[in-house]
């Protein structure tokens, strides 16, 4: 049975683990994308230093690691779920019918920090903190992404206007951002300014404040989440 069947069977008969599989796969494409230019990096150290055959050596790496990409991108289109705006908006209303019951009983340390590399399925926020800023409580993974983007227009609010029209930064069927709101599912409106999208799960919130850091030239690992509530094993 090969690949392009199997994710076939998936997408047919559990969508909603498309939806994760696809989330992950882009979280993975992100860090490959860091691990070559990390590479690149040392490469290029290693060119000043003189060091060719360490260069030589890394390029080869940089060579090995970068068809990588193009096959995540390639399983990331097969894993394209037609009717995706309503299986995320069934697992949300799920999600909400799971854990309300038992709310309390699931709470966890909101000192604990965690980062943006790692699985938020079944989990809910309490706050977040960016480049050793205060702290800023939030309830939800959408009001993460709202201010985020506050925070980062604040810096810049140029970059942020132009991600209407940057393509890594927009989904491959709807726009994340855009000053028209008629295409989005949930817009919410950034400063008066540009409506972001807000229509998707924990992961996917998650996967877009990476990209945004990453245009800003922000360290991922110094954004810090805390977390409220995990219902995983509500949700077994």
């Amino acid at each position: 049975m090969d690949l392009n069947h199997i994710i076939s069977l998936i997408k047919e008969e559990v969508p909603k683990k498309a939806i994760d599989l696809a989330e992950s796969l882009e979280l993975l494409k992100e860090t490959v994308s860091d691990t070559i230019n990390e590479i690149h990096h040392k490469s290029n150290v290693a060119f000043q230093e003189r060091d060719i055959s360490k260069r030589n050596e890394l390029n080869q790496l940089i060579d090995q690691v970068i068809p990588l990409e193009s096959e995540i991108e390639k399983l990331l289109s097969n894993l394209e779920v037609v009717d995706e705006e309503h299986i995320i908006g069934e697992m949300d209303d799920e999600s909400e019918k799971r854990v309300l019951p038992n709310y309390a009983d699931y709470y966890v340390d909101t000192n604990v920090e965690y980062t943006l590399y790692e699985d938020y399925t079944h989990k809910r926020p309490w706050a977040f903190r960016m480049n050793e800023q205060n702290i800023i409580q939030v309830s939800t993974w959408k009001e993460m992404l709202i201010r985020t983007c506050e925070l980062l227009m604040a810096v810049d609010e140029e970059k942020i206007m132009g991600f209407e029209n940057l393509n890594r930064m927009n989904g491959r069927k709807r726009k994340y951002f855009s000053t028209d709101e008629s295409s989005m599912a949930e817009p919410i409106l950034i400063n008066g300014k540009i409506y972001v999208e807000t229509h998707m799960n924990s992961n996917g919130f998650r996967n877009l404040i990476i990209k945004l850091l990453k245009e800003f030239d922000f360290k991922v690992s110094e954004f810090k989440i805390y977390l409220k509530a995990d219902y995983t094993n509500m949700a077994k």
